[in-house]
């Protein structure tokens, strides 16, 4: 019976891989003997929503989902950080599991909380760091896991914004990129899978933090660190821990190498809230740098991040509640610093604002905010050109160069039913991070310890028994080209609604998938199937 194993790299950039290769076997062979390319993310690259694009092959417009919380500005009930429930049944392992198809699931991002599947889940980023935290199904499979592994962790207890920290991180990196190959490798020969998937998030924090090291040209860079080849070694562990991996599922089996989006260097900050202050489109009740008194909770996190040893926050986070231990995990505090900005605009005199992470920037649209000023038709699109065309005219004040924007409108980007919860303009940047809550200069050093930022161009890999051999370099894939792939690879149609195609050309000629033409389902078809399946199951004839 065909077999799908999915690796997932968040983070992962081809090229780097390329640069490496010569030290990277396993990536060298699949790209001299298999298939590969670039994989294009998201508009805006961030993991959510690019992880739960990549799995239900859809656009964020068909999800409602934008960035790790949702939002819809004003109801403060709206703001929160986005879970597994958000997008469940439109998964690819749902629509597997509908179609009698096992998965197994381990460190996937935004998969908690845990919900029923068959086979398994271990949840990834997302998950709150708590000892009393189930994020397995079936639950028992907690305390199973840590016992193999010797305590098994989600995510490392890491702080980004904290400087000086390289030889803590680089040990703790380490040390969970090492208990996911031990979970991997018990979870995939303990249970009847389908489709495996694993993720590798360590890549994704260590080239946030690490990249000034490696990179010549950076800012910041230090010659002759220490820590220059953090990076790469990283790479070199998970290219391993893939061919340890797939060694013994060789027959019958694709595996296929994808990451959430890649990574590039960051210079700085732009702060579109200021620039948008700055030019009248912003106007707040009192000046946003008089920061008002913070909360208990916010007190407390603020003094653990700065003040405290990493093993001692990590210490508290796992035995404090959920509800304090999440004011400790970046989208929690992404949703205060949300509200708290919010709550201190001018509504009667707004016509845009920012929200989220890499400028999302928001029309304040009569009719459709609850304070809206701005009036539909005429207004709205003059308010969106002038200030894509202000934002188009920035330049970088020391050099005089152009800070590398690229400007989008929604419709240009997002179609569905939840494509009116999109925001109204779109800001990516190459080497500035467009900032949204932030009272700095219009352009701005980094103030945390992060060095490097998300880019568009991720990686694809495939090998396997049913792809081609012969080094083949792809274009033109894209996030939402995964899940439909996989359906197909597996025997089974392809929803209408999703928005990416089966990679047709990945496949050797005359292997199956090759010679089977590709199938396209309504949804209620399977729901349908699902009911005969249950059916079929309860009898006992499956």
């Amino acid at each position: 019976m065909r077999k799908v194993i999915l690796f997932g790299i968040d983070g992962g950039s081809l090229k780097l891989i390329e640069r490496w290769k010569d030290e990277l076997p396993n990536f060298k062979r699949i790209m001299e003997g298999s298939v590969f390319g670039e994989l294009e993310s998201t508009v805006p690259p961030l993991s959510c929503p690019a992880w739960p694009c990549m799995f239900t092959g859809k656009n964020p417009g068909k999800l409602g989902m934008y960035d790790f919380i949702s939002l819809q500005p004003m109801q403060e009930q709206g703001l929160r950080v986005f879970n597994s429930s958000d997008y469940h049944n439109s998964s690819i392992w749902k629509i597997l599991n509908d179609y009698g198809k096992k998965v197994g699931l381990l460190n996937v991002p935004i998969t908690f909380p845990p919900h029923r599947i068959d086979s398994f889940m271990v949840c990834g980023l997302g998950t709150p760091q708590t000892a009393n935290t189930n994020y397995t199904y079936p639950p028992e499979l907690k305390n199973k896991l840590s016992e193999i592994v010797g305590g098994y962790e989600v995510l490392p207890a890491i702080v980004l914004t904290r400087h000086g920290e390289e030889k803590e991180y680089l040990k703790m990196f380490n040390e969970t990129l090492s208990k996911g190959v031990k979970a991997a490798q018990y979870l995939m020969s303990s249970f009847p899978w389908d489709l495996f998937v694993c993720v590798f998030f360590v890549s994704d924090v260590v080239q946030h933090y690490f990249w000034h090291h490696m990179d010549v040209n950076h800012p910041r860079h230090v010659d002759n660190s220490a820590y220059k080849d953090a990076i790469k070694n990283f790479y070199k562990r998970i290219d391993e821990a893939i061919g340890t991996l797939t060694k013994q599922f060789q027959k019958d089996t694709d595996i296929l190498i994808v990451s959430d989006h890649g990574f590039g260097p960051l210079y700085g900050g732009f702060s579109i809230n200021k620039w948008l202050q700055d030019n009248d489109f912003l106007r707040y009740q009192s000046s946003i740098q008089d920061e008002p008194m913070k909360s208990g909770l916010l007190k407390l996190r603020d003094f653990l991040l700065i003040r405290l040893n990493l093993r001692l926050i990590h210490l508290i986070t796992r035995l404090m509640p959920d509800t304090l231990a999440q004011r400790l995990v970046f989208t929690a505090e992404e949703k205060d610093q949300t509200l708290k900005m919010l709550r201190s605009i001018n509504w009667t005199r707004t016509k845009a604002y920012a929200l989220g992470q890499m400028g999302k920037i928001f029309i304040n649209l009569k009719g459709r905010q609850p304070n809206g000023i701005v009036e539909p038709g005429r207004e709205y699109e003059r308010v969106r050109d002038d200030i894509i065309e202000g934002l188009y005219q920035m330049v970088n004040p020391e050099t005089g160069k152009s800070l590398g924007f690229q400007i989008y409108k929604r419709e240009e980007l997002y179609h569905g039913q939840f494509a009116d919860l999109a925001p109204d303009i779109v800001v990516v940047a190459e080497k500035y991070y467009p900032l949204t809550s932030s009272s700095e200069l219009r352009l701005c050093e980094p103030t945390t310890a992060i060095s490097a930022t998300h880019t568009r161009q991720g990686v694809f890999m495939a090998f396997g028994t049913d792809i081609k051999k012969e080094g083949l370099r792809l274009v033109g894939l894209k996030i939402y080209d995964i899940a439909p792939t996989i359906l197909h690879i597996l025997g089974l149609p392809v929803p209408k609604d999703m928005d990416g195609r089966v990679v047709s050309e990945i496949f050797k000629p005359g292997a199956e998938p090759a010679t089977r033409p590709v199938v396209c389902e309504e949804v209620n078809e399977r729901q349908r199937i699902r009911g005969k399946i249950k059916r079929l199951k309860a009898s006992g004839s499956v």
